[in-house]
């Protein structure tokens, strides 16, 4: 056990380096906390209970700030062969503010399915524009990586076609266009029960080692 509590504390840990039932308990509170959000965005609770809860979530964050990294989990962007290997991929499972994904890949397509909630919402019950571009970026470089690549993003085009709705399922995909060099575009977009609502042309680049 002293053993893992030194791995927990120790600088920008990857997620391959922790055990993983700590990585299960940990999703299971990343999950409790985005429930917490959206109850605390779209409650309407009684002022008493507004302030017992908040006190109950200062109790809370007191105990996990006894030991606290300097940034989240890292995944394993600095290692694309790992990425490679794994059909299916979790992005944002362990960290609150992200809208999770699983992300799988089948040769040179990226398939996700995702419901984004009123934390997700821009113009009403649609999904904000910045978050439907997080999404394409999210399945452009994801795509990238499962090749065994490691790039960065230097260019993206979005189109929004239609209003993206929230609490219906999202159909999310990713395809590979074509490379040169250190560039690589690939192309992304949302539909929503048949109707595309996002379209996404990435350019990204290999880093120079």
């Amino acid at each position: 056990m002293q053993q893992i509590d030194e791995d927990l504390t120790r600088e920008r840990t990857h997620i391959s380096d922790l055990p993983e039932p700590w990585l299960q308990t940990h999703r299971d509170l990343v999950t409790s906390v985005r429930r917490l959000m959206h109850a605390a965005a779209t409650t309407s609770a009684d002022i008493e209970d507004l302030r017992r809860s908040a006190d109950l979530i200062a109790q809370s964050s007191q105990l996990m700030e006894q030991q606290l990294r300097p940034g989240v989990l890292l995944g394993e962007f600095d290692n694309p062969g790992k990425t490679a290997a794994a059909h299916t991929r979790r992005i944002g499972a362990h960290n609150p503010s992200c809208i999770p994904l699983e992300i799988s890949v089948d040769g040179a397509t990226a398939t996700a399915t995702v419901t984004a909630d009123a934390l997700a919402e821009g113009p009403q019950d649609c999904l904000h524009g910045g978050l439907g571009a997080w999404l394409m970026d999210c399945m452009l470089g994801l795509l990238i990586e499962s090749t065994g690549r490691t790039c960065v993003t230097a260019q993206l085009e979005l189109k929004y076609l239609a209003p993206t709705p929230l609490n219906r399922p999202l159909n999310l995909y990713a395809t590979a266009d074509s490379s040169s060099g250190r560039k690589v575009w690939v192309n992304s977009w949302i539909e929503c029960e048949g109707t595309r609502t996002v379209e996404a042309r990435g350019l990204f680049i290999e880093p120079r080692r």
